[in-house]
């Protein structure tokens, strides 16, 4: 039979459930949390693109002056130029087994029976375990790249060098040397570096909607250090600040992004729109399926495999800065 799924608010696709497939109607919904669940895609850091096959080519206009004096003949500035940006998916696969004879003297044992089917409860259990251990690793994937995510925002070989920055899918991006690794002491002028450079060279994007500063934990903590030591009222200083509610932090206004995949000593200053994280869900080349081996094969195994596809690109190539201690000086 056939079972309709929401996966998101835009996209609906059916499933046809049969023998070796997990309870079509439970399993897909993992596959979209392994996706959906990344830090820095699930807090809408990235724009998302679904229902792609292969790759997806992202077009942009640009126009920066197109008045002209005024005058009878037609009189183009030629100021409007066309780019594209071209998202090219990596095929990935979750393979993973686990022995029935492990589970059984375990609480999680409990109700189940050698010769029946799997509980619902420990399927579920099995399935959120492995989606969130793949999100972990795909947040980082999509960052710092290498086998077997392909390029990331950050590198294309997972090593934090300019050789992969150099390839990376912001590798177009406004560069910005720091002479040391980062630390509370220097963050504010490392952030003063990254904001002027990215005023002086590409000042458009300044006002570009959720336009802010990307870095992981460990910066953001220097940051919130710098706020400590250096400020009073609360962590407002000057146009800093910190909304201890909300657990978020702004540098002049501009709000800043905690990406837990991202390397140490680096800072980006984009915008989520241009920063695009593109997957194949809601095309008929995901599945998720739980496979009972231990039916067919004499074993005691059962078996969880995954198919889906990703792959990130930037929408501007040069619409942001890329601070680092990977640059040459």
């Amino acid at each position: 039979m056939a079972n309709k799924i929401q996966l998101s608010k835009r996209r609906e696709f059916d499933i046809t459930v049969n023998g070796d497939t997990y309870a079509g109607v439970h399993a897909m919904p993992y596959v979209t949390a392994a996706l959906r669940s990344p830090d820095t895609v699930a807090k809408g850091y990235v724009r998302i693109l679904d229902g792609l096959t292969k790759s997806a080519v992202i077009n942009n206009i640009a126009s920066s002056n197109p008045i002209v004096a005024a005058a009878c003949s037609f009189s183009s500035g030629n100021d409007t130029s066309t780019s594209e940006q071209v998202l090219t998916l990596t095929d990935l696969k979750v393979n993973e087994e686990i022995c029935r004879g492990t589970i059984f003297p375990t609480w999680m044992g409990q109700g189940m029976d050698r010769n029946g089917d799997l509980p619902q409860s420990f399927s579920d259990f099995l399935l959120q375990v492995i989606a969130g251990k793949a999100a972990a690793q795909l947040e980082i994937g999509i960052w710092q790249g290498a086998a077997p995510f392909g390029t990331g925002f950050l590198s294309d070989d997972g090593t934090q060098d300019e050789a992969g920055a150099d390839a990376s899918a912001c590798k177009d991006f406004s560069e910005v040397d720091f002479a040391d690794a980062l630390a509370a002491s220097d963050i504010l002028t490392d952030m003063a570096a990254v904001y002027d450079k990215a005023a002086s060279d590409i000042s458009g994007i300044l006002t570009k909607p959720g336009v802010g500063f990307y870095m992981n934990n460990k910066t953001y903590g220097f940051y919130i250090q710098a706020l400590a030591s250096a400020g009073s009222n609360q962590g407002q200083i000057s146009g800093l600040g910190f909304d201890a509610k909300a657990d978020t932090a702004t540098y002049f206004g501009y709000p800043i992004y905690r990406c837990p995949g991202m390397f140490n000593d680096t800072i980006l200053f984009t915008y989520p729109e241009n920063l695009v994280f593109g997957t194949n869900l809601a095309t008929d080349w995901t599945e998720a399926r739980l496979i009972p081996t231990y039916e067919y094969d004499g074993s005691d195994n059962v078996r969880v495999v995954m198919n889906f596809a990703v792959g990130v690109q930037t929408a501007v190539a040069t619409d942001g800065v890329y601070g680092s201690t990977v640059w040459d000086s």
